[in-house]
């Protein structure tokens, strides 16, 4: 029976052992970059010469572990070659764009609001027209028989009396010297007053305020020329003056000059006759000289004189017309004749007839003047009243000197 030599199983496991450590090895040198400093010589000795290895049992190697072992093992690995790549570093992610910028806000207008019907206004009725006073028509006196005519001379023919309604106009004269002028011929004669020395108490209401004053209004004439003056006093203090001076003839006072002081402001108006014009201190633009124009002052001694001419003439309910400068314009002051009253003033009580401008503008003083048939006329009262309700009344204290008049009122 033949003999079969019977393989040893030690050395088997012994090389797998090493080829197993040499391949972990080999896969950690990989995972780890390389074992570069760590030789595996004894690890190639080892598997390169089977015999060195030691035996156990001092047997030869079975032929299958010599094959195995005659085999040449690749060369170790002394340096890794596998390529690292490494990723570049991200690139830094670009800023993000700034925001774009709010949208402005939407402003919504508010729709147009519906257009307004046009509202016609229809303007306020005028009251009824109060019927026109009764004027005066005043005829001039009836001229004397003309002289037997001695040789024919042109004479140029008048000029127009005014622009105001023809007839019904009574008013000074406009004079050269002692004579009425020519465009005077229609106005109605007058006769003025004596002179005399009014003194009167004075009653003011001023921004709602009363004072009580004294006036005193002189009248002094020597039949030619003529000087009037007022003076109202508060106390001690003369809070107002006015004067006018001028000539005198057959149609009445003719004013030359006439100034209105107020506290320490005085202003004039001149009466220039040949230029047929007024003209104003205070640079006001100037107006024409009517015939027969009386300043503020003269008025008041211009109805005297008109009245004490013909009494008859002017009645109740009649009218007078006459053009009154002030010291900055010229206007025509138109006088409502009332009837004759008894009067109480503190002179006494005596009959007046009361004369009444009443304001037509806006800004129109209310004049208001009471003459006394029995002493020529003269003014016993006046009262002057503002557009605002400011006025000054002036009532006479002392009855004048004068010789009393028994006409008829």
């Amino acid at each position: 029976m033949p003999h079969f030599p019977v393989e040893r199983a030690a050395p088997r496991r012994r090389v797998l052992f090493a080829l197993g450590a040499g391949v972990l090895l080999a896969h950690l040198s990989l995972l780890s970059g390389g074992l570069s400093g760590l030789s595996l010589d004894m690890f190639t000795a080892t598997a390169s010469d089977p015999a060195s290895a030691p035996d156990a049992t001092g047997a030869p190697p079975p032929p299958e572990l010599a094959a195995a072992m005659s085999e040449e093992l690749p060369p170790p690995v002394r340096s890794s070659r596998v390529r690292w790549i490494l990723p570049k570093p991200p690139a830094p992610e670009p800023a993000p764009p700034p925001p774009p910028p709010p949208p402005p806000p939407k402003v919504i207008e508010p729709p147009p609001p519906p257009p307004v019907e046009a509202v016609v206004v229809a303007p306020p009725a005028e009251p009824p027209a109060e019927p026109p006073p009764v004027e005066v028509a005043v005829a001039p006196p009836p001229e004397p028989p003309a002289p037997p005519p001695v040789e024919a001379t042109p004479v140029n023919p008048p000029a127009p009396v005014s622009d105001l309604p023809a007839a019904t106009e009574v008013a000074a004269s406009t004079v050269q010297g002692q004579g009425a002028g020519l465009a005077d011929a229609g106005l109605p004669p007058a006769l003025p007053p004596p002179g005399a020395d009014l003194r009167f108490s004075a009653t003011s209401i001023s921004k709602g305020k009363t004072y009580n004053g004294t006036a005193q209004l002189e009248w002094s004439t020597d039949g030619r020329q003529y000087e009037a003056r007022l003076t109202v006093r508060v106390l001690v203090f003369t809070v107002r003056s006015q004067s006018s001076k001028g000539q005198l003839n057959a149609k009445g006072l003719a004013p030359d000059r006439f100034t209105d002081q107020a506290r320490s402001s005085e202003r004039a108006a001149h009466f220039d006759r040949e230029g047929q014009r007024l003209r104003f201190s205070n640079n006001a633009p100037d107006a024409k000289l009517l015939p027969g124009a009386q300043d503020r002052l003269s008025v008041n001694f211009q109805l005297s004189a008109l009245f004490n001419a013909r009494p008859e003439a002017y009645t109740e309910g009649k009218a007078l017309r006459l053009p009154v400068s002030g010291v900055d314009t010229s206007e025509v002051w138109l006088f409502q004749v009332g009837p004759v009253a008894n009067e109480t003033l503190p002179a006494g009580e005596v009959q007046a007839v009361r004369l009444t401008r009443s304001p037509r503008k806006e800004f129109d003083k209310k004049v208001e003047v009471w003459l006394m048939p029995a002493y020529a006329h003269l003014p016993g009262r006046i009262r002057i009243t503002e557009h605002n309700g400011d006025y000054l009344d002036m009532v006479l204290q002392d009855l004048p000197a004068l010789p009393q008049r028994n006409d008829p009122p």
